[in-house]
């Protein structure tokens, strides 16, 4: 005990996870936090779990402070009540669904030693198995207050290198600095979930700070495990609707026109499509209820913040989360498919064996013409040019060990359809 005492006054990182019901997750981000220890020390605040996520805890991380708070008062209620036992300089933020290296986070920790006008500095978020796809590049707000990562969902194959700054941070990943944190008293509790690292980010920019983007430095995150759609749409209205209310709705913190215009839109369409939209209401009428204090951000940081990016905008996130073997082989099909056609994001991510082999398949497309291209980490494999609804065959060899594979038309809008898909090893 003394040891750990003695030891926690020379690290400058604390690592701060929040946690509900989370045991399923506990296995694999105690490899993480594990591999982390020589250099951080971990705070675990769990938000009142109902199942034996603190028990669990207790046993695979015995030296990791764990808090058990009395309610499960959200994501930044969790990070504020971890907050006030961190001590140490820097403060990692690190979502269970997410994993980052040793070597990564001491990357972070040189770029916020050398550059002390930024609060907070994330890697290059990668999705959790598939290196070849982001999900987070930084982050911005839309003009109706909702949060998004930069090039979420992208197949980015080989970004730039280097230091860039960007709008803002995610929470999934990204390292603060303690005294930042402090100074705006944490994240602001009113919102449950979604957007609070925004809303932080921009209260953090009125004070001057700027966020960095480390594009050499990569983490992995699972996509959509920690809520279902249905809970997070709720949670992200109320969100968007109370940060456009404390930085788009002026001195009287009222929703913008424009906003409450394409809200009664949206309900509209829902209505017309027979799906749920009551619900819609309620979500807003709570937003505008909250108490809040208007922020007043600078015309030059709201275009900064808010401006279009249409190549940076995110795609929509994969229909199938549960990866789906192909009939009679050992082929999976993993993120980017929808009822056995690439979805919208424009690939299709594929597993296959790790021994050598030779993968075949038919594709087809059924809207325009356009080259298909068969990818892996070296690069492309195999490309060919697709005739609407002409059927094409592909055969590629496979190196072993390489069990990722994507297939990306070269125009995102292309309807790719494949079938008689095998692998021989």
């Amino acid at each position: 005990m003394q040891y750990r005492e003695v030891n926690k006054l020379n690290k400058k990182i604390t690592v701060v996870i929040v946690t509900w019901n989370s045991s399923a997750l506990l296995p694999k981000l105690a490899e993480t936090l594990n591999d982390l220890e020589s250099i951080c020390d971990v705070v675990v605040s769990d938000n009142s779990s109902t199942d034996q996520t603190r028990e669990v805890l207790k046993e695979i991380l015995p030296w990791a402070e764990v808090l058990s708070n009395r309610e499960n008062g959200g994501f930044g209620y969790g990070n504020n009540m971890a907050f006030e036992v961190c001590r140490t300089p820097y403060i990692l933020l690190l979502n269970t669904d997410a994993r980052i290296s040793l070597s990564s986070v001491e990357a972070l920790v040189e770029i916020l030693d050398r550059d002390k006008s930024a609060a907070a500095v994330q890697p290059l978020i990668r999705l959790w198995g598939w290196p070849l796809v982001t999900l987070s590049a930084g982050s911005a707000m839309t003009e109706y207050g909702r949060g998004y990562d930069y090039d979420f969902m992208h197949f980015k194959p080989a970004p730039p290198g280097g230091i860039v700054e960007v709008p803002a941070v995610t929470a999934a990943v990204s390292l603060f600095r303690r005294e930042a944190l402090q100074e705006v008293d944490g994240f602001d509790e009113k919102i449950f979930m979604y957007y609070e690292d925004t809303d932080l980010c921009l209260r953090l920019r009125e004070r001057g700070y700027k966020f960095l983007l480390a594009r050499s430095v990569e983490a992995e995150h699972i996509m959509g495990f920690s809520s279902s759609r249905g809970i997070a749409d709720k949670w992200e209205l109320e969100s968007s609707a109370y940060l456009a209310r404390k930085y788009l709705g002026g001195e009287k913190c009222q929703l913008p026109a424009y906003w409450k215009k394409m809200e009664l839109k949206i309900r509209m369409y829902l209505m017309l499509k027979r799906k749920p939209w009551i619900w819609r209401i309620a979500a807003v009428h709570k937003a505008e209820k909250l108490e809040v204090k208007h922020i007043d951000l600078p015309d030059s940081l709201l275009q900064d913040i808010i401006a279009p990016r249409p190549l940076r905008m995110p795609f929509n996130r994969s229909a199938d989360h549960a990866h789906t073997p192909y009939p009679g082989n050992d082929v999976i099909f993993g993120p980017g498919w929808l009822d056995g056609r690439i979805d919208d994001c424009g690939f299709g991510c594929i597993r296959v064996p790790s021994s050598a082999g030779s993968f075949t398949f038919t594709a087809s497309s059924s809207n325009i013409s356009g080259s298909l291209a068969l990818w892996s980490e070296n690069g492309v494999i195999i490309r060919k040019y697709l005739r609407v609804s002409e059927r094409t065959g592909f055969t590629a060899d496979i190196d072993g060990g390489l069990t990722q594979l994507y297939l990306v038309p070269d125009r995102r809008k292309q309807r790719i359809e494949i079938d008689d898909v095998s692998y021989t090893s």
